[in-house]
């Protein structure tokens, strides 16, 4: 199972990178991959429901707090249901050895963490939270592509 989540925060942009091997890619999907099983599972999304997830590319259908669970066991999201966008750049340059491309991620990852101002009600936070990161990731798709070009 390849899901969209997998373009999630580090790897939406690590997917597109030409300058790292299929091993390389592997690693950083290989643990993205266990915790959207294991989150899918508590949650009740089908191995069908990701792939057609993944196949419309948006986000706006997802199960938030899927999204929340899926961050929180990647340590994207900390115990206050904040966003932690230095946890992320850093981890990016693991991956990125380009300077102004890990410049670039840098600065989508800040856009992003905007999400961490924003009121959250109506729900378990982090699950909101995390669904307004993955929003804005969507939203800076293009530019995560050009990163990587």
């Amino acid at each position: 199972m390849n899901s969209f989540l997998s373009l999630a925060v580090l790897t939406i942009a690590l997917s597109y990178v030409t300058a790292l091997t299929q091993e390389e890619l592997d690693k950083v999907r290989e643990p993205m991959l266990n915790f959207i099983k294991e989150c899918s599972k508590d949650y009740g999304v089908s191995d069908d429901e990701l792939k057609a997830i993944k196949e419309s590319g948006k986000v706006d259908g997802v199960e938030p707090c899927l999204i929340g669970c899926v961050f929180k066991k990647a340590g994207f999201i900390d115990g206050d249901a904040k966003f932690l966008p230095d946890k992320i750049k850093e981890l990016s340059k693991k991956y990125l050895s380009n300077e102004e491309d890990i410049a670039k991620f840098g600065t989508i990852v800040d856009t992003c963490a905007a999400a961490n101002d924003e009121q959250v009600t109506g729900g378990d936070p982090a699950c909101i939270r995390s669904k307004l990161v993955l929003e804005c990731y969507a939203k800076h798709r293009e530019e995560l592509i050009k990163v990587t070009n």
